[in-house]
């Protein structure tokens, strides 16, 4: 597991890049720096799933970790009322530049390399930063954005309106795409990959700019279906098995190349269900599947609704598993607090690997197939073409339902679709981090109450953005904080 540098002097834009007295390098630094820049797209599963997920309509904390160190920045995301001080929130900004400082030293690199060096691996590097850019702007809105010609020094850089950083994205990425290897390849972003990057830039460019560009998101969704190089798979839960790594070339866009700190089902399964001789929950973080988020699932019909447990939970022979006071452990729907740890429906979509103490062999799920295809249903929907979109989201709705569930176009306005989209892209995509972005496109993110959430009051615009970390403006004054915060 790579340990990220956390100093302080990312965030003063500084690095360290080849001066004409460093021996000189070679293509072995460049591999070496790549594979490093490569690694920080944990990034995602361990700083920006969490707290996209947490702020969102799917993912509560029974107790609202109150019996954890780090509860209160819990807490913050999960009611949202976090603050520029917020740890979580610190750590996403600081491992997202060091990140960037990560592909902008790989290719300054390149540049001092005497052996030559495929185009295609530059590209690469590339896109490694413009997607840790895109999830910067996402996140923060007017960021930095800067490119590995500004590192020979100490150089001041502008923060850019969050349009700008848009343009700024947009523009690497059109670079880009063409110099990727066309096909799958594990672990690797490829032309494939980066479309579904940019296509996740154009699925919001309304938010991001202002303007609206459907035509350009359903553009970049097709090409990526043209290929003919993904498909979905025929068992939606081994997109996430212990092994999950072998369908890579056949439904995985991008997975992380290393697994988080934390395995994502370890973070609701009760101790007791994982080792049934070690149930403390000390440190236990104790998500759950708010109520309104697991009332959506047809639970007779929809196979994704096995993800969900609820009621007594057994060994494999049967014997009721037991938390550390003898009690049974046994999950309800709704949450109670006179029992935490067995409130709100415990989500095991990630398989669990017995063998493993902390995390187990699953790559995390950045970008996939299922997605691109809700993606363009969204964008032909707002098209107007209806019937393009209804077409694809039965593609995802196939594999989803034992009996067949098509949707019937004549059912639906463009409206009431809008709306189906946002229902089909929170049940495929579950817990996957994406749910706070689409619930902002659509308008949703400050107009529901949900368990746990304050989502209907005075401040809840400005939490469509995270503050700039308090710790960052402390020692980079030229840097503007969102506003309200």
């Amino acid at each position: 597991m790579i340990r990220y540098v956390l100093g302080l002097m990312i965030l003063m834009l500084m690095a360290c890049t080849p001066k004409s007295n460093d021996p000189e390098f070679t293509i072995v630094d460049f591999e070496n720096g790549l594979t490093v820049a490569y690694n920080y797209l944990a990034i995602f599963g361990n700083n920006y799933q969490p707290i996209n997920d947490l702020s969102s309509d799917q993912i509560g904390i029974p107790g609202l970790g109150a019996n954890l160190t780090i509860g209160d920045n819990l807490k913050e995301l999960l009611t949202h009322t976090w603050t520029p001080g917020n740890t979580m929130v610190n750590n996403l900004w600081t491992n997202l530049y060091n990140g960037v400082n990560a592909a902008n030293n790989t290719l300054a690199i390149a540049a001092e390399v005497a052996e030559e060096i495929g185009a295609d691996e530059l590209a690469e590097a590339r896109a490694l930063r413009a997607f840790e850019f895109f999830l910067l702007m996402d996140v923060f809105g007017n960021v930095q954005a800067f490119k590995e010609d500004v590192l020979s020094g100490n150089v001041s850089v502008p923060q850019l309106k969050r349009a700008e950083v848009f343009t700024f994205i947009e523009t690497e990425l059109k670079e880009i795409i063409p110099l990727l290897k066309p096909e799958p390849s594990y672990g690797k972003i490829t032309r494939p990959v980066a479309q579904a990057i940019l296509a996740k830039l154009y699925l919001n460019a309304e938010v991001y700019t202002g303007t609206a560009n459907w035509a350009a998101c359903r553009d970049a969704c097709a090409a990526i279906i043209a290929s003919n190089a993904y498909h979905l798979v025929d068992d939606y839960f081994d997109l996430f098995a212990i092994e999950n790594a072998t369908l890579a070339d056949q439904s995985l866009l991008m997975v992380s190349t290393i697994p988080p700190s934390i395995h994502p089902s370890r973070l609701t399964i009760h101790p007791a269900q994982i080792n049934v001789n070690s149930p403390s929950t000390s440190g236990f973080q104790n998500w759950a599947a708010i109520p309104e988020f697991y009332n959506l699932f047809d639970k007779i019909n929809d196979k994704r609704a096995l993800a969900f447990l609820i009621g007594p939970q057994k060994t494999a022979n049967g014997t009721a598993i037991l938390d550390a006071s003898g009690n049974p452990i046994d999950y309800t729907s709704d949450y109670r607090n006179t029992s935490i740890y067995n409130s709100g429906a415990r989500v095991l979509k990630y398989a669990l690997d017995p063998t493993k103490t902390n995390y187990g062999d699953n790559d995390i799920v950045i970008l996939r197939y299922a997605d691109v295809l809700l993606m363009e249903a969204e964008a032909l929907n707002e098209l107007g073409d209806l019937n393009g979109a209804v077409a694809l989201i039965n593609q995802v709705r196939a594999r989803a339902y034992t009996v067949a569930a098509p949707l019937n176009v004549g059912d639906f306005t463009q409206e009431s679709l809008r709306a189906q989209i946002l229902k089909e892209r929170s049940q495929e995509l579950m817990w996957e981090g994406w749910r706070r972005q689409d619930l902002i496109r659509h308008g949703q993110f400050c107009s529901g109450t949900w368990t746990q959430k304050l989502t209907v009051d005075d401040d809840c615009e400005k939490r469509k953005l995270f503050p700039i970390p308090q710790s960052v403006l402390d020692v980079n004054a030229t840097l503007v904080q969102n506003p309200g915060y």
